[in-house]
């Protein structure tokens, strides 16, 4: 069976205890990747902190760096696809869209420029604003994309001149790692370093001494536990961690239109978007032809393995995920609710398949509506007045994103504003993340932002410098 090398110091680390990473929808092993030592990665570690200071010192060369890395993404498009797709379980189309989607935030960076902030100016003095390097980062990456997820953090950390040693998910490590192998063409030695395998791996990696940050995106108990261990060392963190969005349709909502872009927004990705659509309020008006719109989707949605030609949504990632949908449609049946299309699993392949679920007669106190599903069920909830729909939305631990879908835009821009979430929206959801836009949470979804100038604070040291003017003070 092939084999895929963690990369440290700019070359393949040393091979120790290997595992078999599954494709989700055959249930067959595609290929090892390493289980990394708690010596592999002190090594990375270490790789990571040597290479730091001619790194930080070089804006010019970190720019040419990433636009060969942005290159080398673009010449292995083909290869590159065919393997994200095999271990995440994507469909081809959309696992080529992730790597382009990659490339273009790696060329964002490389052209990216910040003019010196003055503070103050005046008779006397000036100060100025300076912005260094953390310093070591660790970036601990999910299995939902895995490579837009990566370059998210791995664009702007490089950027800013720090280090970085990416932890990408027990489940979909192939393409990290050929991605760091090809990298290693353009990057200086121990740049980047990867290390893979378990929680065990990434809760060393959170508490190694040598590491000044931690970039993590994953679910809310996970971050919870960094938040905890980060903690020891007074690590700077930043946590994009679980979503519960709803978004709300008045009874002005034009449907025809509103219908399949909700349906894509909530079962993009077999619905495993942190920021999907996840709860869907409806006026009482509109609830039962809106209903009828994606049931009718649903029901003609093509799932399948990622490879085979046509198919829109593909398999769930890991058997845990398959476990956990499947229960929340249980207890959604057990309280009352109806499963009105979808959340059964295709007879034709062995791996963890679900149709897209929609899911009626089903109170707020259900578990498909309290948690975050990450997976495709959708409950489909009626509202009768708009306060009502802003506070139903709003009794949720989680803030990530919200939406409000309506023909009057002002009217809606209101009501959206009144979300606890960060990421809100108006006749649209989850919009694929753009460089210049920044992204994150609130409350359980965490805190800290990517992309942006938000998201470039959370990579650099802010400084403050006092000069005189004409000599000493």
């Amino acid at each position: 069976m092939d084999r895929q090398f963690n990369i440290s110091g700019g070359h393949r680390a040393a091979g120790g205890d290997w595992y078999a990473v599954e494709n989700p929808a055959f249930l067959t092993p595609i290929a090892e990747a390493p289980l990394t030592a708690p010596q592999a990665l002190d090594d990375a570690v270490a790789s990571a902190s040597a290479a730091l200071g001619s790194w930080a010192k070089d804006p010019m060369g970190r720019r040419n760096a990433l636009k060969g890395c942005a290159a080398l993404l673009a010449s292995n498009l083909e290869d590159l696809a065919v393997l994200l797709s095999r271990e995440q379980g994507k469909p081809l189309p959309a696992a080529k869209r992730e790597i382009l989607s990659a490339k273009s935030y790696l060329e964002y960076f490389a052209d990216k420029t910040v003019h010196q902030e003055v503070i103050l100016r005046d008779t006397n003095r000036t100060v100025v604003a300076l912005s260094s390097p953390v310093g070591v980062v660790g970036l601990i990456v999910p299995w939902n994309f895995p490579l837009v997820l990566l370059m998210m953090k791995l664009a702007p950390a490089l950027w800013a001149g720090n280090t970085v040693v990416v932890k990408p998910a027990p489940t979909t490590p192939l393409t990290t790692l050929a991605v760091a192998s090809l990298f290693a063409a353009c990057l200086p030695p121990g740049v980047l370093n990867t290390v893979t395998g378990g929680a065990d791996v990434g809760a060393s990696l959170v508490s190694h001494e040598g590491v000044a940050k931690i970039s993590f995106t994953g679910s809310t108990p996970t971050g919870k536990k960094i938040m905890e261990s980060a903690a020891q060392t007074l690590k700077r963190l930043t946590l994009e961690l679980g979503g519960n969005d709803a978004a709300v349709v008045l009874q002005d909502a034009d449907l025809e239109t509103s219908a399949p872009l909700l349906f894509e927004r909530a079962f993009m990705n077999a619905g495993q978007v942190c920021c999907a659509v996840k709860r869907l309020f409806v006026h009482r008006s509109l609830y039962e032809p809106l209903v009828e719109k994606m049931v009718a989707i649903a029901k003609h949605w093509r799932v399948g393995p990622g490879l085979n030609e046509g198919v829109q949504m593909g398999p769930l990632n890991n058997r845990q995920q398959f476990e956990h949908v499947k229960g929340l449609l249980d207890d959604a049946v057990a309280g009352g609710g109806r499963i009105v299309a979808g959340g059964d699993t295709p007879p034709d392949w062995p791996g963890h398949f679900i149709r897209p679920a929609i899911v009626v007669d089903i109170t707020d106190s259900r578990r498909l509506v309290r948690e975050e599903q990450f997976g495709p069920a959708l409950p489909i909830l009626p509202f009768d007045d708009e306060d009502e729909a802003i506070a139903r939305a709003n009794a949720s631990e989680f803030g990530l994103g919200g939406s409000v879908w309506s023909r009057d835009i002002e009217r809606a821009t209101a009501l959206v504003s009144r979300l606890e979430a960060v990421n809100l929206f108006v006749n649209q959801h989850a919009t694929p993340p753009e460089p210049a836009i920044p992204f994150g949470g609130m409350k359980s979804s965490g805190f800290g932002y990517e992309f942006g100038d938000w998201g470039l604070d959370e990579f650099v040291v802010r400084k403050v410098l006092h000069s005189p003017v004409g000599g000493m003070a």
